[in-house]
């Protein structure tokens, strides 16, 4: 699937994030689940509501469904920027946290990637900002 010059060792939490990838456990209800695209190893969800309110979630990790470098699809999400908590600490928009919109015929979707591995469980916060 690529190349590297990393040992066998260091990539296997990452397959394993692809094969076996954390369960998603969502504390909004203007939110869904789609499913986990291994085609685009990324968690596919869906805004139910127009408002605007923090998306909070929780990916729920461990030795056998670890997260690395975790990527979402939030369709439509519309054309809100977003700021990211991860377990309540604020992370800068920039080389670890990167976001970027998609527009369709349907509306705008976000695509959110972040620079981040735990065997633990993290809590996600995205948080739309409107100017």
């Amino acid at each position: 699937m690529g190349l590297t010059d990393k040992p066998i060792e260091e990539l296997t939490p990452l397959a394993k994030s692809w094969l076996h990838p954390a369960e998603i456990k969502l504390y909004t209800g203007a939110f869904t689940t789609e499913r986990y695209s291994r085609d685009q190893r990324a968690y596919i969800l869906r805004k139910l509501s127009k408002a605007i309110a923090p998306f909070d979630f929780i990916l729920d990790a461990s030795d056998n469904s670890p997260v690395v470098n975790p990527a979402f699809v939030i369709k439509n999400w519309g054309d809100a920027v977003v700021t990211l908590k991860i377990n309540g600490k604020p992370i800068k928009h920039g080389k670890n946290f990167r976001f970027g919109h998609r527009h369709t015929l349907k509306g705008s979707d976000l695509i959110v990637w972040i620079r981040t591995e735990s065997t633990e469980p993290i809590q996600i916060t995205l948080t739309p900002v409107v100017d």
